[in-house]
């Protein structure tokens, strides 16, 4: 009896250990003193990524579809850079050269999307894994990874500046800063998330990979408060979440609108809504790219998408992702070095996050067709 309770507590420890990766954290680790979590934790995380509620069906209006395909994503162009922030004085207007820029110069098949990125979160959602992949010369490796097990190679940030960390100035109000737990609020050193974002509440990640330099001739360029490096070159961001309905009284414009996004990394290091790189068209446009948001409106269960950047912008719509509700979805976005971007959205269970992705896989996917757009 008591040989067989230890095999099958060796085997749910197996099992766990392959579905959440390692349940401590390195020592060194910034997590901000969180406490390290269970294998009991990790069970019930684990569990609730592949629990169906229900089915989630379209509301009979425009197209539901898994596969989206961003061709012709790249160009030669340029975007108006944030190279100084002036803080400004109290009881002072803030000057006309608050926000200052210079132009950026960019060409590629990827441009501006081959630059450092990072991807953005707003509640309410469940998030269960997060994974980076960057290709080598057989297979994507995962550089960046979290699951409710624990994390490795990622930090996350919120728009809070001035509270907990990062700065509040005058001119350029709140500058990214590390997020709590549940992304609420500020604090004063990288924390791991917990899982959960409430209505309204917005994250974003970076690598765990210090900016050295300082200004606009720094590694990451001129940023403000607290930052890391994000992922740059041809990659792979990999997602399990579910979106549930916000059941409270509608009462902001940002109510029940759950979203993941994109954006080029300068952006929320200088300021995510204020002074930035963010844009369409000349003289701006660094990058940003909806994969799955709920706009604010009649169709609650369509999740959009949208690609902006120096060429223009184009979306997908009258097609739409479904928002997963009811059963968690993974969402897979390809940056491919052709100059091809390929998002899907994918049962829960079809991908385990693991430590790499093989070349035969990725061509898979990429050769997946659903709804095409493409950039001018």
């Amino acid at each position: 009896m008591k040989s067989g309770w230890k095999l099958s507590m060796l085997a749910l420890s197996a099992l766990l250990q392959s579905a959440c990766g390692t349940t401590t954290p390195p020592e060194d680790a910034p997590d901000g003193g969180a406490v390290p979590l269970a294998a009991a934790d990790c069970a019930v995380g684990n569990t609730a990524a592949l629990q169906d509620l229900g089915d989630d069906l379209p509301d009979g209006t425009g197209t539901p579809v898994t596969t989206m395909t961003i061709k012709n994503v790249g160009g030669t162009g340029s975007y108006e850079r944030v190279t100084h922030m002036v803080p400004g004085v109290w009881g002072q207007a803030c000057p006309s050269n608050a926000c200052q820029k210079a132009t950026t110069p960019v060409s590629g098949a990827l441009a501006p999307f081959n630059e450092e990125l990072t991807v953005n979160f707003r509640g309410p959602m469940e998030l269960y894994d997060i994974a980076v992949y960057r290709p080598d010369a057989s297979s994507w490796k995962r550089v960046s990874s979290w699951n409710r097990c624990g994390s490795t190679n990622l930090t996350f940030f919120n728009n809070l500046g001035g509270t907990g960390s990062g700065e509040w100035t005058l001119c350029g109000g709140n500058s990214q800063s590390y997020a709590s737990a549940d992304a609420k609020t500020a604090v004063a050193a990288p924390t791991r998330f917990n899982g959960t974002l409430a209505n309204r509440v917005e994250m974003n990640i970076l690598s765990d990979e210090p900016c050295n330099g300082t200004g606009d001739a720094s590694e990451c360029g001129f940023y403000r408060g607290v930052t890391r490096h994000g992922w740059a070159g041809a990659k792979i961001f990999a997602i399990r979440a579910r979106m549930p309905r916000y059941t409270g009284p509608i009462t902001e414009y940002y109510d029940d609108v759950p979203a993941i996004w994109m954006l080029n990394a300068r952006v929320v290091r200088t300021a995510q809504y204020g002074c930035n790189c963010r844009g369409m068209g000349s003289p701006g446009g660094c990058g940003e790219l909806d994969v799955a948001e709920v706009i604010h409106g009649e169709h609650p269960m369509h999740a959009t998408s949208t690609i902006y950047s120096f060429e223009g912008a184009t979306g997908s719509g009258p097609n739409y992702f479904m928002r997963p509700v009811k059963e968690s979805a993974t969402f897979i976005v390809i940056f491919d070095a052709s100059g091809k971007v390929q998002m899907l959205r994918l049962k829960p269970d079809a991908f385990d996050f693991g430590d790499s992705v093989s070349n035969a896989t990725v061509s898979t996917w990429l050769a997946m067709t659903g709804h095409t757009l493409s950039m001018p």
